[in-house]
């Protein structure tokens, strides 16, 4: 007959055999199995640790707060002007309808800030008496030109239907010889405007106009002393100051004859250079 103890090991032995065929352990995948009297069965792990594609630090492209990955996007209704746009609601960024080529109105900035809404602009109108943006002329207004003041004697100027040029066709051109300077003439015969030799740098002489009235004929202007050095064979001579000198000390010298007497009187007593 066994003894007590033996029967209380096998016992013990019996029902630890029949736990184990009760409960499973994991498996190498990771699942779980359990044994039983058909086999045994693998329940897959339902448990994982989600991945992430950054590793936390700025600039990783994950979502990570204050990443700062790229520049945002321009926001058109802001108020500011940002690269890409042109405009930003009531930032016109400096232009007007005027600054982009209209008359005037009212600029704006359109909806999706890349434009300008130029519908509240207004393009000029030739004909409306007023000078607007890129016309010379309108109608009557001539911007206070005349013919004279672009280059004819005299008329009547005009503006062309384009109100972009002059209408000269009444104006009219300058007659030289008529003794009137008019445009584009410094002198016109006789008609020296108040010029002489001594005003264009000379001592003395005759001072004419020359053939096409737009200078001076100097072939008759003296310098130095002139004829004053020579016996010239009328009374007086060229230079005012000499002359005055010469015919102070001999009346001759002008009231008859300049002659050489007069010349060496100029020469020893009154300055004249020979």
């Amino acid at each position: 007959m066994m003894s007590l103890s033996l029967v209380r090991i096998a016992l013990l032995a019996s029902a630890s055999l029949l736990l184990s065929s009760c409960t499973g352990s994991d498996d190498d995948e990771g699942g779980f199995s359990t044994f039983g009297n058909t086999g045994f069965t693998t329940t897959p792990n339902t448990t994982f640790e989600p991945e992430t594609t950054g590793d936390g630090e700025p600039g990783d492209g994950d979502t990570d707060p204050g990443d700062g990955d790229g520049e945002p996007a321009p926001t058109c209704g802001d108020g500011l002007v940002d690269a890409t746009e042109a405009c930003d609601g009531g930032n016109l960024a400096g232009e007007t309808c005027v600054s982009l080529g209209y008359a005037g109105g009212a600029l704006a900035c359109a909806p999706n800030c890349a434009d300008f809404d130029v519908s509240g602009c207004s393009s000029a109108v030739c004909g409306n008496a007023v000078i607007d943006e890129g016309e010379l002329c309108d109608g009557p207004e001539l911007q206070g030109q005349t013919c004279a003041s672009v280059g004819f004697s005299s008329g009547e100027l005009g503006c062309n239907p384009n109100c972009k040029s002059f209408d000269v066709s009444g104006c009219v051109d300058a007659v030289c010889g008529n003794a009137v300077v008019e445009a584009g003439e410094v002198c016109d015969s006789n008609n020296l405007g108040g010029q002489t030799c001594a005003t264009q740098g000379f001592a003395g002489g005759t001072l004419l106009c020359n053939g096409s009235c737009t200078g001076f004929n100097t072939a008759g202007c003296t310098n130095g002393s002139g004829d004053c050095c020579t016996d010239n064979g009328y009374p007086g001579c060229q230079v005012p100051s000499i002359q005055n000198c010469v015919c102070g000390l001999d009346p001759y010298c002008c009231d008859t004859l300049w002659d050489s007497l007069c010349v060496d009187s100029a020469i020893l007593d009154c300055g004249a250079v020979c």
